[in-house]
């Protein structure tokens, strides 16, 4: 017994410095998409719905893009910590020959998005802004993969803290640019909810820019000599990270594209409802970055027992993570439910898109605890690189079961009177709870067969 508790605490302790500067790195990059809530909400109910309706079809363009480079976190961390220094690097660069076309991909997939956004039944105006709003997200959609590609290779590098630099620094630059592109001043124009945008593209330059700039001259990076060497094009590693990354990106498409649609499918019903929805969505992802940290930790600490031949490290740590994700989700819910209406209030005077977001934040709270044990255990099963069923789980459970059941509860009288935009809430506890059970069970047998074959191959 003694022995599993100093595990564990030595297993936290190494989660620990791991995530804390991750979640904070996250943090910080879902903090410019608050801020561009709250600012846009301070303007008017019709910039916020705006800014929330463009937002959503960013993040659709972006989602498979962001899984596919997640890819390369466990490629590097099992070759860093393997000490293959020319290999880490030949993955590195060829990941940033894959970035060009995953960037032009999801600039591509805005610009469908602002084709088809006029199609919405939203009022013109809010579709007006929302066009704006996407325009400059064009060039941030093309900068995207880049800036997973440096962040993914900085933290399974056990660089965590420099990505976390950048994004705080971004976030920070962010705050004053959204007010003074959006409400005007300092010489700038008043641009409304479309400032947001290119607030957002002006930071994104910077982080790009910035860590280029420190992927080349720090002095704890020259031994990999990450952007030097001349490394030419090599199909090897593109298509492993594709073999790895690709599942990734579908399962983050499936589930989050179950969340996204959301705003799309209720425009309808008015800016209210889709603003008290994005207050709501937009704390959620706020909380969703903390267990999002921890499951970032476990994907490289697994990768790095494993590629230290070390199996039962490994799963020790996925037990660990496991844990951790499931308390500090649980002390998050209590959280939600106790300050629902504060939290609302923060985001927006508006009283009925205020009173609409405490009730929503109740679903919130409780599916973040079954959130969380499955956004743990896509990170363990990333260590493994065992991504595909990641993505079987995440179709079944949102697409075939999760979505019928929230549409018909939310716009058909299939089982009573229509619940509104709060129909959907209840179908993503239901696909939530579904999906992390399988996950869960997922995570037990990979673990448990990788010590397994560990032992076998020691005999």
């Amino acid at each position: 017994m003694t022995s599993a508790k100093n595990t564990f605490a030595t297993n936290t302790v190494r989660m620990a410095k791991l995530a804390l500067p991750i979640t904070i790195g996250q943090l910080a990059i879902v903090g410019m998409s608050v801020t561009d809530i709250i600012i846009a909400g301070r303007l008017s109910t019709d910039d916020l719905a705006a800014v929330t309706l463009g937002s959503t079809v960013f993040n659709l363009s972006i989602m498979l893009v962001i899984g596919i480079i997640l890819g390369n976190g466990p490629l590097i961390g099992q070759l860093y910590s393997a000490g293959k220094t020319r290999e880490l690097r030949r993955q590195f660069q060829n990941c940033l020959w894959l970035c060009l076309p995953l960037g032009l991909l999801s600039s591509l997939l805005i610009g469908v998005g602002i084709f088809f956004l006029p199609q919405l039944d939203s009022p013109a105006p809010i579709n007006n802004i929302a066009i704006n709003y996407l325009l400059p997200m064009i060039g941030s959609a093309f900068l995207l993969p880049y800036i997973m590609a440096f962040r993914t290779t900085f933290e399974s590098m056990g660089q965590a803290r420099t990505a976390m630099t950048f994004n705080l620094m971004g976030f920070v630059i962010n705050i004053p640019l959204d007010y003074l592109l959006v409400m005007g001043g300092g010489g700038m124009p008043a641009l409304g909810g479309a400032g947001c945008g290119w607030a957002t593209f002006g930071v994104s330059l910077f982080i790009v820019g910035g860590e280029a700039l420190y992927a080349r001259r720090a002095s704890t990076l020259q031994i990999y000599q990450l952007l030097r060497g001349g490394q030419t094009f090599d199909r090897r590693p593109i298509v492993e990270t594709l073999r790895i990354g690709l599942p990734i990106g579908g399962a983050i498409l499936a589930e989050g594209g179950f969340f996204l649609l959301i705003p799309l499918l209720v425009a309808h019903l008015g800016a209210v409802t889709v603003s008290g929805h994005s207050v709501a969505i937009s704390f959620d992802w706020m909380m969703f970055m903390v267990p999002m940290g921890i499951s970032q930790a476990i994907s490289i600490l697994v990768a790095h027992e494993l590629g230290r031949q070390r199996a039962v490290r490994a799963r020790s740590i996925c037990a660990t993570g496991l844990c951790l994700t499931a308390i500090i989700a649980l002390a998050q819910g209590a959280f939600v439910l106790l300050f629902r209406h504060q939290i609302a209030a923060l985001f927006t005077p508006d009283k009925a898109v205020q009173e609409l977001a405490a009730s929503l934040l109740v679903y919130a709270a409780i599916f973040r605890v079954f959130d969380a044990i499955n956004i743990g255990g896509n990170g363990a099963l990333r260590g493994y690189k065992d991504t595909r069923i990641t993505l079987v789980l995440a179709f079944v459970g949102y697409w075939l079961i999760g979505f019928p059941l929230s549409y018909s509860l939310a716009l058909t009288d299939l089982w009573g009177p229509p619940l509104g935009v709060e129909g959907f809430w209840v179908g993503m506890v239901i696909a939530l709870m579904f999906t992390s059970s399988l996950t869960g069970s997922r995570v037990y047998f990979t673990s448990q067969n990788a010590v397994l074959k560990s032992r076998a191959a020691k005999d």
